[in-house]
């Protein structure tokens, strides 16, 4: 089972984030306010799962965790405004402040899916023909475009690695996150 983590150097602001993805029907893991915490609870908890966080914590800016925590945790950054161009230099997915409740519960569930979906489903649907594959994909891509603040770059890069790490087709990965 995958774990969710939210840190955000504002305990109260954590808590209500938690909250949020709780109220959606996921597990949260863990809150915390430090880097150090996620560092400990990504140890603890080792299979793997979502981080979501602010850029700064209190110890440290999270954006440094990336290169700490193990590969099977992705990370979904809370970004200000002002922080927005930090997007461009991550490999992750991020959200602006303000945020809506159902991005980010549709964000931490893409990330959770791409993991632990089973692609039967997204097997069947795609088994049955009719389907542009270069579309699903260009509009997987629009989507990590206009919700997660990524460039196209990152969002075809980040399609590519998430298919590759769990063996589906970048079709069945870009399936996974448009049903998110």
């Amino acid at each position: 089972m995958s774990s969710i983590i939210v840190a955000n150097s504002n305990l109260d602001y954590a808590k209500k984030i938690a909250a949020v993805l709780r109220f959606g029907g996921l597990n949260v893991s863990g809150v915390c306010t430090a880097g150090s915490q996620v560092i400990d609870f990504t140890n603890r908890y080792y299979n793997g799962g979502v981080v979501v966080c602010s850029a700064r914590l209190k110890d440290m800016p999270a954006t440094g965790l990336t290169k700490v925590v193990s590969s099977n945790y992705d990370f979904l950054f809370i970004l200000k405004s002002q922080q927005s161009n930090i997007s461009e230099t991550l490999s992750c997915a991020s959200l602006i402040l303000p945020l809506s409740k159902k991005d980010v519960l549709s964000s931490v569930k893409m990330l959770l899916n791409i993991s632990d979906y089973t692609s039967l489903c997204i097997k069947k649907k795609l088994t049955g023909g009719g389907y542009d594959e270069k579309k699903i994909i260009e509009d997987a891509k629009n989507l990590l475009i206009a919700r997660n603040n990524f460039t196209e770059a990152q969002a075809h890069r980040f399609i590519q690695k998430k298919s590759m790490n769990t063996g589906k087709k970048m079709v069945e990965t870009a399936m996974i996150i448009l049903n998110e």
